[in-house]
């Protein structure tokens, strides 16, 4: 059940991050507002992995790989990354993890550390993000803006 929970935070944690980072010039400051959803795949251990899919502005739509360490920093480190057809977008968060019954709230702060394609040289810091989820779901929803 801890495992999910982490997982819940991680996946949140990515698909905001990625999402934020999409900059079309190099020191141009932009608005970014991103949802995900994502799985969580076979497995287990102290790293889990999650998938699935994002949307928002200005990023677009595309799909989503997350990889999260529990148990490290504020509750779960997190790496992501955000696939689109107009390029790659990776970054990690440290997120913090709380629980409400049997619901998990995650919250935190994202970064953009890099990309490909048109976001090669997106970057991103501060980002905001937070979700919630049941502990005992497959499936969760994560949004991100700043």
């Amino acid at each position: 059940m801890k495992a999910r929970v982490f997982s819940l935070a991680a996946l949140v944690a990515g698909g905001l991050g990625l999402a934020a980072a999409q900059a079309p010039a190099a020191n141009a400051a932009q608005r970014l507002d991103v949802s995900a959803r994502v799985h969580l795949l076979p497995g287990g251990g102290a790293t889990l992995r999650q998938s699935g899919s994002f949307t928002g502005t200005p990023f677009g739509r595309g799909t989503l790989s997350v990889s999260t360490q529990v148990g490290v920093g504020r509750g779960a480190r997190v790496s992501f990354v955000m696939r689109s057809g107009r390029g790659t977008v990776r970054g990690a968060s440290n997120v913090g993890v709380r629980f409400r019954g049997a619901v998990v709230i995650y919250s935190g702060q994202a970064r953009i550390t890099g990309g490909s394609g048109a976001f090669r040289r997106l970057r991103g810091r501060k980002l905001h993000f937070s979700g919630s989820g049941d502990l005992m779901g497959s499936s969760f929803g994560v949004h991100m803006n700043g």
